[in-house]
């Protein structure tokens, strides 16, 4: 994944409408650019480059590169953006429709596939494994019991978390 580049000349009518046609992307046209979303967010301190306003406004504009990046991703949901939107936008679920479509055009950047693969394959981000175990109790705290592993493929079976998975779903 790259770094967003402002080619404003190659835009598209169809990504405004794939991004309305997510939950929570219909709002993305009452955003008037105030820059809320970004003064109020948790990552823009500490990840110069994350700025949900220009997302936002690149979408609508249809700059088609916006899905070729990272920068969507970095969203840490935290809701804050929504909580003070004064347009009631709902940044957080814009950017969210952002990822649904680039996701379903398999854009989705590899430290993210690779959450989503362990997710599907374990049920967890990580494997626990005996190391961790052993500092918990040294903690004081219970072992982190194993997971049903046949249980996650029959929560996940037939879902689009699946499809998207195993790469059968892409409108490209």
């Amino acid at each position: 994944m790259e770094k967003i580049e402002l080619k404003y000349r190659e835009v598209s009518s169809d990504l405004v409408k794939k991004v309305k046609q997510e939950p929570g992307g219909e709002f993305i046209s009452r955003c008037y650019q105030c820059g809320t979303c970004t003064a109020t967010c948790v990552v823009n301190p500490f990840k110069d480059d994350f700025n949900p306003r220009r997302i936002i406004r690149m979408a609508a504009l249809g700059v088609e590169n916006v899905l070729d990046s990272i920068e969507p991703w970095y969203c840490a949901v935290c809701y804050l953006c929504t909580e003070r939107c004064p347009r009631d936008v709902k940044p957080a679920a814009v950017l969210m429709a952002i990822k649904n479509v680039a996701a379903n055009e398999g854009k989705v950047p590899a430290a993210f596939k690779n959450i989503n693969e362990n997710i599907a394959k374990i049920g967890r981000l990580f494997e626990i494994d005996d190391f961790t175990n052993f500092m918990r109790e040294d903690m004081g705290l219970p072992p982190i019991e194993p997971i049903d592993e046949e249980e996650i493929k029959k929560l996940i079976s037939g879902t689009r978390f699946e499809k998207i998975i195993k790469g059968e779903e892409s409108e490209t």
